[in-house]
C-alpha cells in the first residue's frame, strides 16, 4: 500500500496569495500534485491544509472525482508532515496492511509537474532501503561565500539537490516522526534530514524530468506556460484567478 502525503498547508505570505490554488490549465496547483502522486501509483492521497481552506479543497477534488483525506497543518512545514503521516497510519490499520508493506511518499503541493514514473521509482526505493529522495545532481560550479567574498569552491561530484516526493517505509515512521521531537528552531526543513537524523538509510532516485517548486513570484508565468504546454489550455481558463 502506498500513501502520498500532499503538502498544502501554506499562507502565501512570500507569494501574496495561497500559491496552491493558482491555476494551472483549469486545475488548483495543489490538485495537480494530488493527480501526479495518483498516477504514480498512490492508494490512497491525504492533503494536508489549512482548516480554512479544507472545504474549498473538498469541493475541488469532488469537482475532480477524486476521494482525498485531509490532516491540517502546522506551525512548521515538518509539523504539518507529521500530521499527514498520523493520518496516513490510520489509514493503513484501516486497510489492515502491515507496515512493513506500506510507504509513504511526502510531496510539496507547489511542485506540480513531477513525472508519474518518478513517483513511482521513489515509492519503490524506499520500501526496498527504509527511505528514499528524489532531486538532481548538482551540474553548478558551487561556492561558499562568507561576507560577500568566496571562500572556496565546493566540488560537485558528491552534491544532490533534493526535491520531493521524499518516502519512507512506513514500519520506520514512528522512529522518525514520532518519537523525535523538534521545536520551530531546530525542524529539519525536508523529510529526508528527519530521516538522516534518525539513522535510516536513504536512496537518491534522479528525477528524469523537470520537477521544478513554484517559489516565487518570477515562478508563476513558466508555471502556467508549461501547465499549457502539457495539459492544454483549459476552456474560459482565467489567468488571473488564484
Amino acid at each position: 500500500m502506498w500513501v502520498a502525503i500532499v503538502v498544502a498547508a501554506g499562507e502565501g505570505r512570500r507569494m501574496g496569495f495561497k500559491k496552491q490554488f493558482l491555476d494551472l490549465a483549469g486545475r488548483p496547483m495543489w490538485l495537480r500534485s494530488v493527480e501526479a502522486m495518483i498516477r504514480g501509483g498512490a492508494d490512497e492521497i491525504v492533503v494536508v491544509a489549512s482548516s480554512a481552506d479544507v472545504d474549498r479543497m473538498r469541493e475541488e477534488a469532488g469537482g475532480a472525482g477524486l476521494e482525498i483525506h485531509f490532516a491540517e497543518g502546522g506551525e512548521t512545514r515538518h509539523a504539518s508532515v507529521v500530521s499527514g503521516v498520523k493520518r496516513g497510519l490510520e489509514l493503513v490499520a484501516r486497510h489492515r496492511v502491515d507496515a512493513a508493506r506500506a510507504a509513504f511518499a511526502i510531496h510539496d503541493a507547489a511542485r506540480p509537474f513531477v513525472a508519474e514514473e518518478d513517483v513511482r521509482r521513489v515509492f519503490e526505493a524506499a520500501a526496498r532501503a527504509g527511505g528514499a529522495v528524489l532531486g538532481s545532481p548538482c551540474r553548478d560550479t558551487v561556492k561558499r561565500v562568507e561576507g560577500g567574498f568566496v571562500q572556496e569552491t565546493v566540488p560537485r561530484d558528491k552534491l544532490f539537490l533534493a526535491e520531493t516526493p521524499q518516502a519512507i517505509r512506513a514500519d520506520l515512521v514512528s522512529r522518525v516522526y514520532l518519537e523525535r521531537h523538534y521545536g520551530s528552531e531546530d525542524a529539519p526543513t525536508d523529510d529526508s534530514g528527519a530521516m538522516e537524523a534518525a539513522g535510516v538509510p536513504v536512496v537518491a532516485v534522479a528525477s528524469t524530468a523537470f520537477n521544478g517548486k513554484i517559489t516565487t513570484p518570477a515562478d508563476l508565468d513558466y508555471a502556467r506556460w508549461l501547465a499549457r504546454e502539457r495539459w492544454g489550455r483549459a476552456e474560459h481558463a482565467d489567468r488571473t484567478r488564484v
